[in-house]
């Protein structure tokens, strides 16, 4: 396996769970896997020190140094570092890491090739010239349905064009919203067929709905009082996660005579401009930046709102709000991507057309005064997600259970 990604992309086990729980559960399987990749990934939160890969049973990390002008210590203007981090992530690194995989094969015999997200499948698409193995290409989701128009922004994005109609036998593709099924299909005809186009699973026993006295206890816990009306964001900080749309809510509802309070959970390079529109709004005091929080505990931020926000550009439907639905929380967010597949207007949520600040407050204000739709809007979120959500075993299982199929049926055709 190929990955230009950190397993966790924030310390101490923050980020997205789909790495990790992907590898665990090859170990878990019996399979071993030898993970390539950086030692500083495509995912690491700038300024963080590296983190070291986690163990895990039957999975072996090899990891290299991929350079970088930071190394000479130098002050880059932003535009340039910008830059430079495209360049290193979407030339040097498929490249260096290729080599780092050639390597490996010379030395030992391998079933398959995985590469995960674009800069991993670019790679693996380098070994493939040499090795006639099964290749596996996994996608965490696309950027790309904006764009599939627009020929200049499609150059802009040369690396993800290439990784998506690279020749696979298999594409994962993460249905979260952003319909990268449609993405494969107009980029990459033939991988129709070969596509499996799964949500991420959920840890189910975990992500439940709170009693009345674990509410009580995880708002005593977060000093939170009984009667804050707790708004709760808990994504990377990325420009276009708009997490900037819930701190100005904050400021108008204020403005309202709404005393709302705000949990900004997880961390990113967004966090310091976010920092300073609260101050500027005058709402520091009524926004928390907790930063990065294990996995584990993002339960308590949940089981504490009253209101789980996801105002994202591209789509609203990745691991957080299905995490939000399974611990029956009331939930508002905009109609980007495939959201209305899984958050209907006042059946599951609350589903605003834009994502207009004004509109955003008036949401609110109304969800704010009325308790009992609230508790209606969770509650179906809730059933919506018993009805529909896997758990990672079963998500996994069912991804495990097409490689194998892969990897015996390419050695069926080699014994022909």
């Amino acid at each position: 396996m190929i990955s230009a990604l950190e397993v966790w992309a924030l310390a101490g086990q923050g980020g997205a769970a789909s790495l990790y729980k992907t590898l665990e559960a090859y170990g878990r399987r019996g399979h071993q896997v030898d993970f390539v990749s950086a030692t500083v990934g495509a995912n690491h939160q700038f300024g963080a020190p590296p983190q070291p890969p986690p163990a895990i049973e039957g999975v072996a990390y090899y990891l290299f140094h991929l350079p970088s002008l930071i190394d000479a210590r130098l002050r880059l203007p932003a535009p340039v570092e910008k830059a430079q981090q495209k360049l290193r992530f979407a030339l040097l690194f498929p490249l260096l890491a290729s080599r780092r995989a050639e390597r490996l094969l010379r030395r030992q015999r391998y079933d398959l090739l995985y590469g995960y997200e674009v800069n991993g499948v670019l790679a693996q698409r380098l070994v493939r010239r040499r090795h006639a193995l099964p290749l596996v290409a996994r996608f965490q989701g696309t950027v790309m349905r904006p764009y599939l128009s627009q020929p200049l922004n499609l150059l802009r994005k040369y690396e993800e064009v290439v990784a998506l109609k690279t020749p696979a036998d298999l594409y994962l593709m993460t249905d979260d919203g952003t319909q990268g099924d449609e993405v494969l299909r107009r980029l990459n005809p033939a991988s129709i067929a070969k596509t499996r186009f799964w949500r991420n699973g959920l840890d189910l026993e975990y992500v439940r709905p709170p009693t009345s006295r674990e509410v009580t206890a995880a708002r005593s816990r977060l000093r939170l009082a009984a009667d804050d009306f707790v708004l709760v964001t808990a994504v990377r900080l990325d420009r276009w996660k708009r997490v900037d749309r819930a701190v100005d809510a904050v400021a108008r509802l204020r403005d309202r005579g709404v005393a709302a309070r705000l949990l900004v959970v997880g961390d990113g390079q967004e966090r310091a401009n976010l920092e300073a529109q609260s101050r500027r709004l005058g709402v520091s005091d009524r926004v928390s930046f907790v930063g990065a929080v294990p996995q584990p505990e993002v339960r308590r931020y949940l089981w504490a709102a009253d209101v789980f926000l996801s105002l994202n550009e591209l789509s609203n439907v990745g691991n957080p709000l299905l995490e939000a639905m399974a611990a029956g929380r009331c939930i508002l967010t905009i109609d980007e991507g495939a959201t209305r597949q899984l958050i209907r207007d006042d059946e599951t949520g609350v589903v605003l057309p834009v994502g207009e600040p004004r509109l955003i407050a008036e949401a609110l204000a109304g969800l704010a005064g009325d308790p009992a739709r609230r508790k209606r809007l969770a509650q179906a979120a809730r059933d919506f997600a018993k009805r529909s959500f896997w758990s990672w075993e079963q998500r996994l299982d069912a991804e495990l259970e097409a490689v194998e199929a892969l990897v015996a049926g390419a050695a069926a055709s080699a014994d022909v």
